[in-house]
């Protein structure tokens, strides 16, 4: 694809993500200030926020050690959290072999009758959105090491310690398209948080605000002020990002529309 064309279809895409504003607050127990590492390293953080979750209570052994074809056959072994147990942990890498798995891992305990006694409700909403990203991640990665050979190395099912080898280190990243790294960053800043309240502003003027059921009183007044500056924030940083795409589409309007003559 040319550059103007990658340009173009690049700047389709900002604005189609601007047809909506999805403002989250999520009640975080570990809160963190650092940024979003470069792809490879993220997509390792988001497989370790899902495999973290899923451990605790399933034994994944078999899962890990299955050939594809065999996954969706996989039965769940609910482990009992009252007996401490010291169970390996199984590697996960930059591949969609790990996000095959994870996905597997969510579908059958969500398909389980012991479902519900082993996890909550709140649980069951994140199994879902495991399920749904890994799907989502497994896409991405494949697209990009097809599309960019020099994505190839990085995601090639490498775990933390061969990122960090000198011959994957100096090598250059392929090219992101922008809704990939979207949704990459989304996923990788909520992991497995609970969202206590959402509200999701659509160009037509719909709104609408969901606020998680069971949140005690105290807790909800003080999430609803602080959504209510998100939403104050989002909002006007919203409009600057309208503006700024509404002068540069009149812009390359004018770069590709015949000239006057002038008399």
């Amino acid at each position: 694809m040319a550059d103007g064309e990658e340009f173009t279809a690049a700047f389709r895409e900002i604005g189609r993500n601007l047809l909506s504003l999805e403002i989250n607050t999520i009640e975080k127990p570990n809160l963190t200030t650092l940024k979003m590492p470069v792809l490879p390293h993220a997509l390792l953080d988001i497989a370790g926020f899902y495999l973290t979750m899923l451990h605790e209570k399933l034994d994944l052994t078999s899962l890990w050690e299955m050939a594809r074809e065999d996954r969706p056959s996989w039965q769940p072994v609910f482990r009992d959290t009252r007996v401490s147990e010291n169970r390996a942990r199984p590697v996960t890498t930059t591949g969609p072999e790990t996000f095959d798995r994870l996905r597997w891992a969510a579908e059958r305990a969500l398909g389980s009758d012991k479902c519900r006694d082993c996890f909550s409700e709140g649980e069951r909403v994140i199994l879902y959105r495991i399920r749904r990203n890994c799907d989502q991640l497994k896409g991405i990665i494949t697209d990009l090491a097809a599309s960019d050979p020099d994505w190839g190395p990085w995601l090639n099912e490498n775990d933390r310690s061969r990122l960090l080898k000198e011959e994957i280190r100096t090598l250059p990243p392929g090219r992101m398209p922008v809704d990939y790294a979207v949704a990459v960053r989304k996923m990788w800043d909520m992991g497995v948080e609970n969202v206590c309240i959402q509200t999701v502003i659509q160009l037509d003027g719909d709104v609408i605000t969901r606020i998680q059921s069971g949140l005690p009183r105290e807790t909800r007044d003080v999430m609803l002020k602080v959504h209510e500056t998100g939403i104050d924030v989002s909002l006007r940083y919203w409009q600057t990002l309208f503006d700024i795409v509404k002068q540069v589409a009149g812009g390359l309007l004018e770069l590709f529309l015949p000239r006057r003559r002038t008399k």
